[in-house]
């Protein structure tokens, strides 16, 4: 655990720094400076972008995942030059097939066809950028090295999208002229890691052609085949939701997506730690499988639902604890207030992610990852049911309501299939530990009054129960040896404090 120990903590205050600008952007910026309508386009645009990237790509960043320990090193420099070429070709063919279907896909969403229409030339560029995105993920992810790719991901972007959005509400340009900028930024994102991967990974080393053999082919395809299926389905679950909203709801892109999206993007705070730990885990599992250490998988799997558990259940009742005070902060609080539910449930569906451990990383490393097909499909078929019978009657609470049964489901075929077939569980009695602590410390601050004198003393409330919570959980968690590597982490961090203040006093 000790590399993905490191690159976590790295990749993660990288993502704390963009949950930060992302917060400070939904929840302040695009607020006071763009219209409900407005913020509700940019994110139906920017989702599409990602939804479609996954089919345009061919699955290439998990093919690079599972297929890059199983090729001799001196070609693997090459084998990620064929991968990138899968990725290209994919987009063509997309591109193509986006000339002839667009019009048909964009009317799905009703009466805010005409609209969304009219960003269709955005959607196919943003689907081009995510590609890369995507791939550069993944080529950095089994490098080790994925903190350029979440800095330019998580921060980058999202800082430019704040800096542009400020820019508009100024009135010193248009929410079109906006569009165009984002666009420019996300080009400039992956020109730039294309270039440093370049000079840091393909300049310095001999480079030789890859190109596979007929079984290996086969197995690049039919494993590409399977991520196109599954990845695809997997990012329509996270984002079918806004899609429905829009669809289903007369109101949806004028106010709801963007009150919806704000409830989403607070809860979704809870999962940052997981991706960091999915990043780095992801070719260490693959390395694993390629040896036959279904012990080393084992072990990852129990430590990393642990873990994970603490730091996103953690989170998630900090953040429950000062939702009340946080959406005081907000402008126009009237219109976003119903957001609250929607940060419960989506809450809960984080939480269900963050328990199962590695379960999804697991198996699509395994001999099994044909499963992945059968758990997302099932999935997307659960979320849009859900979200079909619940959006009519609860609005945008009803989609978080769906997405949250959805993956209740999703979550618990996962992990009987892997007790059923390799019998691994992410389940331990610290798992038990950590959960009771979490409702117990819970308790007296649903007694604990919101403030009312403004911002500045809505902060104070929030840091004041965090601070107060944080000093009750962690010595508890630390006491009852629930992680061995949150007390290493913690006994590290106190030996560090130790040395300091004896030199200091020295």
């Amino acid at each position: 655990m000790g590399i993905i120990i490191k690159q976590s903590i790295k990749g993660t205050l990288w993502n704390y720094v963009g949950v930060l600008l992302g917060a400070i952007n939904i929840m302040w910026v695009f607020p006071y400076f763009l219209t409900p309508e407005e913020i509700g386009i940019y994110r139906v645009v920017i989702d599409l972008g990602t939804l479609f990237a996954i089919f345009a790509g061919l699955g290439t960043a998990n093919v690079s995942d599972r297929f890059y320990v199983k090729v001799q090193e001196n070609f693997r420099s090459g084998f990620t030059g064929y991968v990138s070429l899968m990725a290209c070709v994919g987009f063509v063919i997309f591109s193509a097939l986006y000339f002839f279907f667009s019009d048909w896909f964009f009317n799905v969403f009703s009466k805010n066809a005409a609209v969304l229409q009219s960003y269709k030339w955005y959607v196919l560029i943003l689907t081009f950028t995510a590609v890369l995105l995507s791939l550069y993920d993944s080529i950095y992810r089994i490098k080790f090295n994925i903190v350029l790719t979440v800095f330019f991901r998580e921060v980058f972007l999202r800082l430019f999208v704040l800096v542009i959005t400020i820019v508009v509400g100024i009135h010193l340009l248009s929410f079109e002229g906006m569009m165009d900028w984002v666009l420019f930024s996300y080009l400039f994102a992956i020109a730039f890691m294309g270039i440093w991967y370049y000079l840091k990974y393909i300049r310095t080393s001999s480079f030789t052609m890859y190109w596979p053999d007929k079984v290996m082919f086969h197995q690049i395809n039919n494993y590409a085949m399977v991520i196109l299926v599954g990845g695809g389905s997997a990012v329509l679950i996270s984002r079918i939701d806004v899609f429905m909203i829009v669809a289903m709801m007369e109101d949806g892109l004028k106010d709801q997506v963007a009150v919806y999206t704000l409830g989403f993007f607070i809860a979704s705070v809870i999962e940052v730690p997981r991706r960091a730990i999915s990043q780095i885990a992801t070719p260490l599992i693959a390395n694993a499988w390629h040896h036959d250490d279904v012990a080393y998988s084992d072990d990852l799997y129990k430590r990393s639902a642990v873990n994970q558990l603490i730091i996103g259940g953690g989170i998630f009742l900090l953040i429950w604890i000062g939702i009340d005070d946080l959406l005081l902060m907000i402008p126009k609080y009237e219109v976003y207030k119903e957001c609250k539910n929607v940060v419960l449930w989506v809450g809960i569906a984080r939480m269900l992610n963050m328990i199962t451990g590695l379960s999804g990383e697991i198996i699509l490393q395994s001999k099994y990852y044909l499963f992945n097909i059968v758990s997302v499909v099932v999935l997307v078929i659960l979320i849009t049911i859900f979200n079909y019978i619940f959006i009519p009657l609860k609005g945008i609470e009803g989609a978080a309501i769906g997405t949250c049964l959805a993956i209740l489901g999703y979550n618990a075929l996962k992990v009987v299939f892997l007790k059923v077939k390799l019998n691994m569980t992410p389940f331990t009695w610290p798992i038990l530990w950590v959960t009771a602590i979490g409702l117990v410390v819970y308790v007296p601050f649903v007694f604990w009054p919101v403030a009312s004198g403004g911002i500045i003393s809505n902060l104070f409330n929030i840091g004041l129960k965090s601070l107060v919570c944080g000093l009750i959980c962690v010595p508890l968690l630390y006491w009852m040896k629930v992680s061995e590597d949150m007390n290493n982490v913690l006994n590290k961090a106190f030996q560090i404090a130790t040395s300091l203040l004896g030199g200091k006093q020295r």
